[in-house]
């Protein structure tokens, strides 16, 4: 086999079966490799649109996603949407070429076509390692921390002679001792956990640890759908509510489960835990850089099964959190500045299957549904936090629409960074809809301290550009029964759709304008 066929056959025999990638001159032999291999490359339009693809299916499946490009400016192109991917823990591989071998002078510019000294390291501070193997990067991704990698091939190797790929070494899954996590336990009567997307394939430990300490459930924006919305013991509404805040003060242990209490879910840690903290966590550096903790359990977040087992049954301490929730729901639509918000949130919920998996971009209506939206199956939101990446929502639904069907959620500034990709969904015409909320510019500027200056968009009809790319399309003013109406029929539909709904809304409390002055 050649290089290529190689590298194919080392995607196919992990267990890859999907690729998105842009062809250029340099990898081009990487195309019929992967077919003759039987893996899928699913095309995208830009570089970019490929890294946020790829992370976007391996967000929604939990498998690695793959991203292929090419040689220098395409490498680069990659870099804002692995960025997002790092700064999420999402296991991305970034397989990039690179020029010959042979023509290569270290730390030297000769003028090569696409040519960068250190191509590498562009992707250092981004990436978890940097490869030229294909599969100790793949197994490196999903390895815990997950975090995407880098491989560079100069592109002579896709053509010559596969070298041997060398054994991988074994690796060994550390297990922390429970002693002080159970000791904390013993000694709280009110705890509560708090969990993040390190956690959301522990569903049934965070569970069965839940009811057996009667403890509530807060989640991050990476956690949730981690518990369904109607479990009793979740709180349906972010920290950044003043009703959530007050529970989380009454609170005398937090158990802080996959998570780094990162600036936006603590509203930079303004929030106040409570003073005695445990946490489980696989790497314990990232468990206590945030917050102190009195004890760190260094293992995978499944081990909350076990440690419900050893535990006895205690009431819930926290009182009606579905009654929690209708009433940070009734205070939000009281107020006539962020009525519309709730009507949003409901008229959405109703509108879209249970089984629904939904991307949101950095956008007001964003913001609404990641704090908000009743999410009824894991992994069923993805939002991008992370880096706050504009452009993020729209190719990596694109992306995760491959292996399930898929919503994104966008603003009309943001809608316009990923635009070209509706050519990439149009060609794959999977079950794809793309929502998009247009206030006439970068909406969130428009308030706190922001500068006025650049903010506001001149109109774009996305109704004709939708079409113009073959994609059915259907414009709706508000955001009101006949937009719920208009999402559902495009869901239902099965096939790629745009709506452009015509709104404006008010920011919640999860945004920084909003927070509270730290004391």
């Amino acid at each position: 086999m050649n290089g290529a066929e190689a590298i194919a056959h080392e995607m196919r025999d992990v267990g890859v079966t999907t690729v998105f990638g842009l062809p250029g001159a340099h990898n081009l032999a990487l195309w019929p490799a992967c077919e003759a291999a039987g893996l899928r490359i699913v095309g995208m339009r830009t570089e970019q649109g490929c890294a946020f693809a790829a992370d976007g299916y391996a967000r929604a499946t939990g498998s690695a996603g793959v991203a292929l490009v090419t040689t220098g400016p395409g490498a680069a192109n990659t870099v804002g949407a692995v960025g997002e991917a790092w700064a999420s823990r999402s296991p991305v591989v970034v397989v990039a070429t690179d020029i010959p071998s042979a023509l290569r002078r270290e730390h030297i510019y000769r003028g090569v076509l696409h040519e960068c000294t250190d191509q590498a390291a562009l992707f250092a501070p981004v990436t978890k390692s940097q490869h030229e193997g294909f599969m100790p990067a793949l197994v490196d991704s999903v390895s815990a921390p997950r975090r995407p990698v880098y491989v560079g091939i100069p592109y002579d190797r896709l053509t010559a002679d596969a070298e041997p790929v060398p054994p991988l070494a074994n690796r060994s899954e550390s297990r922390g001792n429970a002693r002080g996590v159970l000791e904390a336990i013993g000694d709280s009567r009110r705890p509560l956990l708090w969990v993040g997307g390190g956690a959301r394939d522990a569903g049934d430990g965070i569970d069965a640890l839940a009811r057996k300490l009667g403890a509530p459930v807060v989640t991050t924006y990476q956690a949730r759908g981690l518990l369904a919305p109607d479990h009793p013991l979740l709180v349906p509404a972010p920290p950044h509510e003043p009703e959530v805040t007050g529970l989380v003060t009454r609170a005398d242990l937090a158990i802080v489960i996959g998570s780094d209490l990162d600036q936006m879910n603590t509203m930079q840690w303004r929030l106040p835990l409570p003073e005695r903290r445990v946490a489980i966590n696989l790497d314990e550096a990232d468990a206590i850089k945030n917050y102190a903790m009195d004890d760190v359990l260094v293992t995978d977040a499944r081990i909350t099964e076990a440690l419900a087992g050893d535990l006895e049954v205690r009431e819930p301490w926290a009182g009606d959190l579905g009654e929690l929730g209708r009433t940070v729901r009734a205070r939000i639509a009281a107020d006539s500045e962020t009525a519309d918000a709730i009507a949003f949130l409901e008229h959405t919920e109703a509108a879209l299957p249970s089984d629904a998996t939904v991307f949101a971009d950095m956008c007001i209506a964003g913001y609404w549904l990641a704090g908000h939206l009743r999410v009824e199956t894991n992994r069923g939101l993805h939002y991008p936090m992370g880096w706050g990446t504009l452009g993020f929502a729209l190719p990596a639904a694109i992306g995760a629409s491959t292996s399930r069907p898929t919503v994104a959620f966008v603003g009309d500034g943001g809608a316009l960074f990923a635009l070209g990709e509706l050519s990439a969904l149009a060609e794959l015409n999977t079950p794809c809809t793309i929502v998009v909320v247009d206030d006439n510019g970068y909406g969130m500027l428009r308030y706190g301290a922001h500068e006025t200056r650049g903010n506001e968009l001149p109109p774009v009809d996305f109704v004709q550009a939708a079409q113009a790319f073959g994609i059915p399309a259907e414009r709706i003013d508000g955001l009101g029964p006949e937009y719920a109406k208009a999402l559902a029929a495009a869901v239902e539909s099965g096939t790629p759709r745009v709506l452009h709904v015509r709104a404006r809304l008010h920011p919640p409390s999860t945004t920084t304008p909003f927070w509270p002055i730290k004391k």
